[in-house]
């Protein structure tokens, strides 16, 4: 049993946050500042930025809305985008048993990757579940308050380009991969194949929407080599 309790590790994971809050906030004003120039609402931009919860799903999205709305362009850019999520769902998933379904399902929505790389470095006795959610709370917040900013004060952004933004992928992969290397517990040896491996199709000037999508189905392969080897 842990040693600290749901709320407690949520204000723990809250306040361990805060450095990456302020590289979510900045992202945010740039998705505020990117929304407006594609003629999207405050109320819509709010509402994508409270649901989605993803930075570069949103600005995927971004880069293809048009009237009339390509829907499955969206969709299919977003799901790609996003995959690095399924290295996310087998690195956690042994650390948050023990909940109801509705409260994982819950922070789950909140999930985010540096949250899950602090959980899976944790040495402390903590609760999973609870420090994942103060985690990305606190991301949230700062997320949404950031767009919210970047919505209002828009026109002093005006003619901003924000194409460098295509390498914000390959760039978490290897910020993961190096948190990884530091120290800590988990499927390290995935984030790093998956982190060296963006990198790498990122120099060769592989299409962006591509790079992430790749390097998770690489980074799965020493996860089903470790879990086939303990299965011996």
């Amino acid at each position: 049993m842990p040693i600290t309790g749901f709320w407690r590790s949520a204000v723990l994971g809250a306040k361990e946050s805060t450095p990456f809050c302020v590289s979510t906030f900045l992202f945010g004003i740039l998705f505020g500042v990117a929304a407006t120039a594609s003629g999207l609402s405050l109320f819509l931009g709010l509402v994508m930025s409270g649901a989605t919860f993803s930075a570069s799903a949103q600005f995927a999205a971004m880069e293809l809305w048009s009237h009339p709305l390509p829907v499955s362009a969206i969709l299919l850019s977003v799901f790609l985008v996003s995959s690095r999520n399924i290295l996310l769902g087998l690195s956690i998933t042994n650390h948050i048993d023990g909940h109801s379904l509705l409260t994982r399902l819950v922070c789950l929505g909140l999930l985010s990757d540096p949250g899950v790389v602090m959980v899976l470095r944790a040495s402390r006795s903590i609760n999973n579940l609870g420090y994942l959610f103060g985690y990305g709370a606190a991301l949230w917040v700062s997320w949404v308050a950031s767009v919210w900013l970047g919505f209002a004060f828009s026109n002093v952004f005006t003619g901003a380009d924000i194409g460098a933004l295509a390498f914000a992928g390959p760039l978490v992969m290897t910020c993961m991969m190096m948190l990884f290397v530091k120290g800590g517990r988990g499927h390290k040896l995935a984030w790093v194949v998956s982190g060296i491996s963006a990198l790498l199709m990122a120099m060769v000037g592989l299409e962006a929407y591509l790079i992430l999508p790749v390097a998770v189905m690489v980074g799965i392969i020493p996860i089903l080599m470790q879990l086939g080897g303990s299965n011996e």
